[in-house]
């Protein structure tokens, strides 16, 4: 499995959507539980600059995976790597730099 090796500009913004099961009974009382394992599902919209030079890098690396096989990634402020897939992404080249915007799940 590849590693994602930019580094994302802080601010980043992550949304958590945790999948539940709610049964409601006859009387008006209800059970929720969470739906399988990896309930909580985060979302980060990170964004990157690199060079111009090395976005056709980035950019063959989120083509490679195409939004179904995952990679390793280290989110800013944390040591321990998680596995995530990048199904959405957008580009935006200025003269020296591209900067990027993604959605890792």
């Amino acid at each position: 499995m590849k590693t994602f090796r930019w580094k994302v500009k802080p601010g980043m913004d992550v949304a958590s959507v945790p999948s539940v099961r709610k049964v409601r009974f006859g009387d008006g009382y209800s059970q929720r539980a969470p739906a399988g394992l990896n309930a909580n599902l985060k979302t980060y919209s990170v964004t990157l600059s690199v060079p111009r030079e090395e976005a056709t890098v980035l950019e063959s690396f989120l083509e490679e995976h195409g939004g179904w096989k995952s990679f390793l990634w280290t989110p800013p402020y944390e040591w321990q790597q998680i596995k995530v897939t990048c199904a959405k992404w957008s580009s935006r080249v200025s003269m020296l730099r591209v900067e990027f915007s993604a959605e890792f799940e």
